[in-house]
């Protein structure tokens, strides 16, 4: 009878041991995941920011080519006044980078369609200085762009995503359709 007390005891702390070891896997695995997620979010949300800042600076870029365009030029630029309406509504980054682009294109077409402006001294300096712009703007996209992509694969591969279920995290957006079609296709292959 003491022998299978000691038996049945070896196996209850055996067991026990088990548990705890099983459960401390899982609370390991939990908590790495969890910040993951953390850690992509705060990348996210600081690319967010500098693209906030860019994208103003490129509103703030195309509004300064108005007057100048006005004085130096023929063109018309009726289209591009109406990018002063930008700063009054209330866009979000995605939709305030697809209105800038457009009149990014409409800036273009006039400087590339009147050569006066192409002299102006100040056209080039202001233009140069967009085009930084733009390069910068280009960069943050891209890393919001590359960490997105990898919350994205958080929030849909397993088990990750039962974190993203338990926390509510949500798919995000990409700035470039083509990382979206990528994403899509690496989520496919995941299946």
């Amino acid at each position: 009878m003491k022998k299978n007390r000691g038996g049945y005891m070896e196996l209850l702390i055996f067991v026990i041991i088990a548990i705890v070891t099983v459960l401390a896997i899982i609370l390991i695995v939990v908590v790495n995941t969890y910040n993951k997620f953390q850690f992509s979010m705060i990348k996210i949300s600081e690319a967010e920011n500098n693209i906030d800042i860019l994208l103003e600076k490129k509103l703030d870029y195309i509004a300064r080519f108005i007057p100048i365009i006005k004085d130096n030029s023929k063109e018309d630029c009726r289209e591009l006044d109406k990018v002063n309406l930008l700063k009054s509504k209330k866009l979000n980054n995605f939709e305030l980078n697809q209105q800038l682009d457009k009149y990014k294109k409409e800036l273009h077409e006039i400087l590339d369609t009147d050569e006066t402006l192409s002299k102006v001294e100040i056209v080039t300096t202001l233009y140069a200085e967009f085009e930084d712009n733009e390069e910068e703007l280009e960069a943050s996209k891209d890393y919001y762009n590359d960490n997105v992509t990898i919350y994205n694969k958080l929030v849909h591969c397993f088990p990750s995503n039962l974190i993203a279920i338990l926390f509510h995290y949500k798919h995000k957006d990409f700035y470039i359709d083509e990382k979206e079609e990528m994403f899509e296709i690496l989520k496919d292959d995941k299946r």
